[in-house]
């Protein structure tokens, strides 16, 4: 049975998505919805489309369509997707689901009150490389886990002049980019008790969130995630990768690769996977079946939560230089989710980051 999936937002990501799973006619109808119309024509022409449209309330009011893809600005996801739910839509949203911990609860709510389905699009939970991960630590190969560790480093500038603006993407490069890692950290590790984080010196001035972040989280049963992420230092090529420690073994993988290195003190061995892909093919037959088979998805709105939860933790925790725990974020009890009050990844002053 197809589902009939509108893509909502008809920019850059959605071409890299959308190239990858087009071809997968046996699973889907799509449609296109930009508010430039030609951009929208030109998505359904050039990706064999079945309609398209100049407004995302008339893309969601029509019959035909049963599901959205959201790939639109941070700042207008908690928008989209009510209006989605609103027509009664299933809905798949990109990264991060939201800015806020109250923004994501609105979707969630939004979700549940129409009785679609809420999946947010984390693709490296269906990469090859971080299925073949979690399977090894589950399996006990590496022992008791001990370190999970991410170096992500490369010289990328905000892509789209709306991701320089601290309060459209709430927050940098790591609420944008390097939610990604923290996913990992939570899928590997589990979901971490408490984070430090630090922020280094800005490089692309013109962004007025960070270009970097470093994050040490205590993760269940002793074990430590730490994070690197830059999209600021200065060398050609860039650096994607992890490395797993356990008590009685190690392994290390490039998330879009094609192998997984494993050792321990008696043997070396690389372990073979199918060739790389980034994952979105899975991912979008995951929210498919979801929906088919009225099941919770893989990748919930309830996961996104977690990970926007730890998200803003480092962001508090580079401001107020302290260790966070997620309670204050997660918990019921929170004070501020308790008083409605929104909370805010960074101090933000007139839409300018405040230091410390």
């Amino acid at each position: 049975m197809k589902l009939s999936l509108c893509i909502v937002g008809c920019g850059s990501y959605a071409d890299s998505v959308l190239t990858e799973i087009h071809h997968m006619t046996d699973d889907f109808d799509f449609y296109f919805a930009s508010r430039d119309l030609s951009k929208a024509k030109a998505y359904c022409e050039r990706f064999g489309g079945i309609d398209y449209f100049g407004s995302y309330d008339e893309a969601l009011s029509d019959p035909r369509v049963q599901a959205a893809y959201l790939f639109t600005p941070h700042h207008v996801h908690l928008e989209n997707a009510q209006l989605a739910a609103r027509h009664a839509k299933h809905i798949l949203i990109e990264k991060p689901i939201a800015r806020t911990i109250e923004e994501a609860e609105a979707i969630l709510q939004a979700a549940r009150d129409s009785g679609v389905r809420l999946m947010v699009a984390e693709n490296y939970r269906f990469l090859h490389t971080a299925r073949r991960a979690k399977t090894m630590i589950e399996a006990g190969n590496i022992g008791r886990l001990r370190l999970i560790d991410i170096h992500v480093e490369a010289y990328r500038p905000p892509s789209t002049p709306w991701r320089y603006d601290a309060t459209l993407t709430g927050g940098g490069s790591f609420i944008d980019a390097g939610i990604h890692y923290v996913d990992l950290i939570l899928n590997l590790g589990g979901m971490p008790s408490q984070v430090y984080a630090a922020i280094p010196p800005r490089v692309h001035r013109r962004s007025e969130g960070e270009d970097g972040l470093v994050m040490l989280a205590n993760l269940p049963d002793g074990a430590v995630g730490m994070i690197n992420f830059s999209r600021a230092t200065p060398k050609t090529e860039q650096r994607n990768w992890i490395a797993v420690t356990g008590s009685d073994g190690w392994f290390g993988f490039a998330p879009y690769g094609s192998e997984i290195v494993f050792e321990n003190t008696l043997v070396k061995r690389t372990v073979r996977l199918p060739a790389a892909h980034r994952g979105v093919r899975g991912m979008a037959l995951e929210f498919k079946e979801s929906i088919e088979q009225d099941r919770p998805p893989l990748m919930s709105g309830e996961e996104a939560v977690k990970d926007l939860a730890i998200v803003l933790a480092a962001y508090r925790s580079a401001a107020q230089r302290r260790h966070i725990p997620l309670d204050e974020l997660i918990s019921p009890s929170s004070s501020e989710l308790a008083e409605g009050r929104p909370q805010s990844p960074f101090p933000l002053d007139g839409g300018r980051l405040r230091r410390g």
